[in-house]
């Protein structure tokens, strides 16, 4: 690249155009020290950290680490950088990291970790070993330019990946145009997306009510069955998750999560093992409950574990005779995520049962904000007007960002690559050679490894992001894998070299 246009460029990062890009603030001299540190050599990153401040102090433009660079407190910065790189060995290179360190964040590592640590509420484990900024297909690059392939998916939202020029510009065009509408007027772009999810649905599954996020999706599943059978009473399964919102954890077995809120004390959700059909019956047969909630591939509490097929027939044939209605949540396992043939869309298709209301999200938007409740006509009919109501559900930019993702789905035969890729991996898990990996289970790209302990865990996922891989969701002693769907046949080789690696290193120490 011409010396001159990397100077532009230079100086389009230290000087920002609020027009170009708001919402951003010029670097901070910390931002600028900290991506010194890891782009050039330690001797020339001091030297040039040591005249900015002479210069600056000289200029009576004395600098602060945390406050974004004034104008004349940039071209000073540009000046001094571009004398000291000139002439350089690799000088291109180091000024293009640089800037593309800087484009991604003005502010340091330390100071976004600080800001976490001080005001965000602790509902959450702060992570603080990667912070993403970039994201290209089923990669991830951080604060500080290191590169991770991505095992989490964000929880399986990032489904197409981490960056998408179609959903970018589908947003810009929405967003330019319309970008809020209430729930209870006609859209036009909620028109097209049921359309496009018509084709994909389980047979009478065609009445939808977006939401914005899986919790609610569930909550609101709870009011549609309670009020079509007219009672509360609920049968869920132990070790499930089903959300973070009130309802959503009241339906969730670990007490931890309900206790804080007195949802430990609830007389209307009965608890039960997974795969227990009897225990099931006991409870709709006593009187006890009218509606069954489960996940058919338990995963954030459960670590990976399917429901057996026959069990997930008999549930659905056992519901159907007691007039339950039975509530399958699919916001992490839908769109393709545990397809074992091609074509299944959801862990029921796989399971071959049909529910009568089903949670969807997650990947549902292409990153994007977007859940719903699916149900069919007849239990449908019995919310009335006023039972509910959602200012931002079913928002324009919500149900375009979600028809555009799944018609990239069905361009891309995700569900096909789901059932190659996930086989790929399972096989080339189980066929890696230590006596650490106890098993490998799951579904499609629904992945989880036991291993013998919590701590081999919380070691193997440490040594895979030594390795430039990502990998944090864990259950006890199961690392959980769900990679984005797009994952290609090299990168899953790419992963399976890793994981070997990364099991040799621990056998080693």
């Amino acid at each position: 690249m011409e010396e001159a246009v990397l100077r532009e460029n230079l100086a389009s990062v230290l000087v920002i155009d609020p027009e170009k890009k708001p919402g951003r603030s010029n670097p901070t001299f910390e931002r600028f020290c900290e991506v010194f540190d890891v782009t050039l050599p330690q001797t020339l990153a001091a030297g040039i950290v040591k005249e900015i401040e002479t210069s600056c102090q000289r200029a009576k433009l004395p600098l602060s680490d945390r406050e974004p660079l004034s104008e004349e407190q940039g071209k000073i910065v540009l000046g001094i950088v571009n004398e000291k790189l000139v002439g350089e060995k690799n000088y291109a290179e180091a000024v293009e990291k640089i800037v593309s360190l800087l484009s991604y964040s003005e502010i340091s590592s330390k100071e976004a970790i600080e800001l976490h640590e001080t005001h965000k509420i602790p509902v959450s484990h702060v992570e603080k070993d990667i912070i993403p900024v970039y994201g290209e297909g089923v990669w991830i690059t951080d604060i500080l330019g290191e590169r991770y392939l991505d095992l989490d998916s964000n929880y399986s939202a990032a489904n197409l990946g981490y960056s998408n020029s179609e959903v970018a510009l589908g947003l810009f065009n929405q967003a330019s145009t319309l970008i809020t509408m209430k729930e209870d007027e006609v859209q036009v772009n909620r028109a097209r997306l049921i359309k496009t999810l018509m084709p994909m649905m389980p047979e009478r599954l065609d009445q939808f009510y977006f939401q914005n996020s899986g919790g609610e999706a569930v909550d609101k599943c709870l009011k549609f069955a309670k009020a079509y059978t007219y009672q509360t009473g609920v049968v869920a399964m132990l070790n499930c998750f089903h959300g973070r919102t009130h309802g959503a954890v009241a339906v969730t077995s670990n007490e931890k999560y309900r206790k804080p809120f007195g949802l430990d004390r609830l007389d209307w959700v009965h608890f039960v093992p997974f795969n227990d059909l009897g225990a099931v019956e006991k409870k709709l047969k006593d009187g006890s409950a009218k509606i069954v909630i489960l996940e058919l591939v338990q995963g954030e509490e459960g670590g990976i574990n399917p429901a057996r097929g026959d069990y997930a027939k008999a549930l659905r044939k056992l519901c159907t005779e007691q007039g339950a209605l039975l509530i399958v949540d699919e916001v992490q396992t839908g769109f393709g995520r545990v397809a074992m043939k091609e074509g299944q869309w959801w862990a029921s298709d796989v399971y071959g049962i049909v529910p009568d209301l089903m949670a969807i999200g997650k990947s549902f938007g292409g990153g994007f904000p977007v859940t719903a409740v699916v149900t069919n006509k007849e239990i449908a009919k019995e919310m009335k007007s006023g039972y509910d109501g959602s200012t931002f559900g079913g928002n324009p930019m919500a149900t375009l960002s979600a028809t555009i993702a799944i018609q990239q789905m069905r361009k891309l035969n995700i569900t096909k690559n789901v059932v190659d890729r996930g086989k790929q991996l399972r096989e080339g898990l189980s066929n890696i050679k230590t006596d650490l990996i106890k098993e490998v289970r799951g579904l499609g790209l629904f992945i989880g490894i036991v291993f013998p302990t919590k701590e081999h865990v919380m070691t193997f996922q440490e040594e895979l992001r030594k390795l430039g891989v990502k990998s944090t969701l864990s259950t006890n002693n199961v690392a959980r894998f769900l990679p984005p769907l797009i994952i290609t046949e090299k990168e899953v080789d790419y992963l399976l070299g890793k994981v070997e690696k990364a099991v040799i290193n621990m056998e080693k120490s």
